[in-house]
């Protein structure tokens, strides 16, 4: 699954060269057999042909004429259009001819996220019967494969192409996606396009274009190492190691343990099959969340040691930099690609080579998977040798925060998978875009929210300037918390939570209660697409209700007690007379669990003797159990909020 970064540059030369390099004429954006346009939109369709030549599109009735320039580039549109189909798209210049087959014209659906959003039919809740309910020649679907660029693509990537919602691709797409794609048609009657450019383990930063982490003002020093690695990748990743030493040596009283040896004190011999290190029957890994370092030493004669080679090192969970004799080779930040670094002349030696690798993990399984016959030396093309056993650990008792990541990275990276993933799909006009994502930000959730509005309005942008955008906002997982405290997972699911309060056209999908305390991935993900249908349905006026989810409109003190307005008097309280999860906190961060009343639309938080309230919080920690919901079983939003 992994995409060198490499690859994607050299592609972008490729498709840079002069348009009579390609078949002519060409067609950019996310256009091909079996595509769904945006009904009542005007479409935008732009390619290249031979330069200087007239350029004719036909599209059913539609005839339209324009040039190519001296570059080859050209550009034409399509009126607005009612519902139906299908037609055949014609373009044609002087030297040729291009057919598109079977176009529809409905309504089209972005989806876009991490593992949550992408996660498919197949591994779903009843996939069978959902294969078989969901066969429909009037929906048509489009995964934009995993690829990512340090620069923005016209073109889509290789194998992204529509499909007819048959078995096949039904099995494979996602599972919220085509849920809510279903819902949607069957409640318009028209036809319907579904878009799913989503990446597992992806991080919100990877989604934003260059232009949007500029205006946030934040991200000057990526910007500046994207820059350096697009014209010269040796050097940027040897700055990045540099950068990631110097943080480490003033984080950890200057250590330097990549120098090597892998052995000593606190060194221990790994299990000969690479597992998940909470497998190892070490009591110092068995519930381990953070930095454990690897090491492996092997030996090489003078001929091996004088050329460069290639290192394969499988699979980590989730994040690697690795060292061969104290160089500084690479780092990688998702648990999905397999690891191969180049090794350049002059870093090897003859007789003992040592490896290490500092691995990061922040929940659910980690360390080095392997598998072991994947971890090898490449020496040129005729010789390899495996480095799959004997390899040590040691435990870095604490985690801390705040090291450098590589902004060329895929999931972990900046600009790059909207520049392959999202970028060719500018101008191309929608229906709604859904939006599940923030559990590769939950380590720094309270700097969500800016991102987040950045994302919408970056896609407005693109997409039209009134488009309903959905939040999925995170469900329960991890930990239940028995006192109250901090909670990366709450600070993304507030940012989510303002960011739809304050924005007309943008809704909150709740689903704290459709989660498992276990699997960041829980299964059942058809209550998640019914939320986001019905939130959905309310920004384009299908139905009346509240998009925002629900949380209080106020909240205020009054003598030994907080007073939380609700928006209405439609809510209930599950499984208790009272409802619970309610904290009260100082302006420090201080919290106590409170107890709280319901009256009506009125919620009634009595405040604990001696902490000074400064803000009141419901439903907070990685996965609490919260009980107060709407009439229609609908969680109230967790949420904090300031006393007036």
């Amino acid at each position: 699954m992994k995409f060198d970064i490499r690859l994607s540059v050299l592609f972008a030369a490729v498709m840079t060269l002069m348009p009579s390099a390609l078949a002519i004429p060409q067609l950019d954006g996310p256009v091909t057999d079996f595509a769904v346009l945006q009904r009542g939109s005007e479409i935008p369709l732009a390619g290249t042909a031979t330069a200087g030549s007239p350029v004719s599109v036909t599209f059913g009735d539609t005839e339209i004429s324009t040039t190519a320039d001296a570059s080859g580039a050209w550009q034409a549109g399509l009126a607005p259009l009612p519902a139906g189909g299908p037609y055949d798209l014609a373009i044609s210049d002087s030297d040729g001819g291009l057919v598109l087959h079977d176009i529809l014209v409905g309504d089209v659906i972005l989806c876009s996220g991490q593992s949550n959003m992408e996660f498919p039919v197949y591994r779903a809740l009843n996939p069978d019967r959902i294969i078989s309910e969901s066969i429909n020649p009037a929906l048509r679907l489009l995964t934009i494969p995993h690829v990512s660029s340090i620069s923005e693509q016209r073109q889509l990537p290789t194998g992204a192409v529509w499909t007819k919602a048959e078995a096949d691709p039904i099995r494979d797409f996602s599972a919220v996606c085509l849920a809510t794609g279903l819902a949607v048609q069957e409640a318009s009657g028209v036809p319907v396009g579904l878009i799913d450019s989503s990446w597992g383990g992806s991080q919100i930063e990877a989604w934003l274009s260059a232009a949007d982490l500029e205006d946030l003002g934040t991200f000057t020093d990526q910007l500046s190492q994207l820059a350096l690695y697009a014209s010269d990748p040796k050097a940027a990743m040897r700055a990045y190691g540099a950068q990631w030493q110097t943080w480490w040596r003033g984080a950890y009283d200057g250590d330097e343990t990549w120098a090597g040896p892998a052995t000593g004190p606190g060194w221990k011999t790994a299990p000969d099959i690479m597992t998940d290190w909470k497998a190892y029957g070490d009591p110092t890994t068995a519930d381990h969340l953070g930095r454990v370092w690897f090491g492996k030493t092997f030996t090489l004669s003078r001929k091996q040691a004088q050329d460069g080679a290639s290192l394969s090192l499988g699979l980590f969970d989730d994040t690697d930099a690795t060292w061969i004799n104290g160089h500084f080779l690479g780092s990688t930040s998702s648990w999905t690609d397999p690891r191969t670094y180049a090794v350049p002349a002059g870093f090897l030696k003859r007789g003992e080579n040592t490896i290490i690798v500092n691995v990061r993990n922040t929940y659910g399984m980690g360390g080095m998977l392997g598998p072991n016959d994947a971890v090898a030396l490449h020496l040129g093309s005729t010789e390899t040798i495996p480095l799959g056993s004997d390899w040590t650990y040691r435990v870095v008792s604490e985690d801390k925060a705040g090291g450098p990541q590589p902004p060329w990275e895929t999931v972990g990276g900046y600009t790059t998978i909207h520049n392959a993933m999202i970028s060719p799909l500018a101008g191309y006009p929608l229906h709604a875009a859904l939006w599940y994502q923030g559990e590769s930000n939950a380590d720094r959730g309270t700097q969500y929210q800016p991102l987040l509005e950045q994302l919408i309005a970056s896609w407005r942008k693109d997409f039209g300037a009134d488009l309903p955008v959905v939040i999925v906002q995170l469900p329960g997982y991890g930990a239940m918390p028995d006192k109250p405290g901090p909670s990366g997972w709450s600070d993304v699911r507030e940012a989510q939570r303002r960011v739809a309060a304050d924005d007309p056209r943008t809704g909150l999908a709740v689903t704290m209660d459709a989660g498992e305390r276990t699997d960041i991935h829980p299964a059942n993900k058809a209550v998640v697409a019914e939320r986001v249908t019905k939130v959905l349905a309310i920004l384009t006026g299908r139905d009346t209700g509240f998009p925002d989810g629900i949380a209080p409109v106020r909240a205020q003190r009054n003598g030994d007690a907080i007073l939380l307005e609700m928006p209405n008097d439609q809510l209930k309280v599950i499984g208790a007379a009272r409802p619970i999860a309610f904290q009260v906190c100082s302006k420090s961060g201080d919290c106590a669990w409170a107890d709280a009343s319901l009256d009506g639309a009125l919620i009634t938080v009595t405040v604990p003797a001696g902490v000074p309230a400064a803000d009141v919080r419901y439903c907070w920690g990685d996965a609490p159990i919260c009980n107060l919901f709407s009439n229609d079983d609908v969680p109230v939003s967790p949420f904090r909020m300031a006393l007036d």
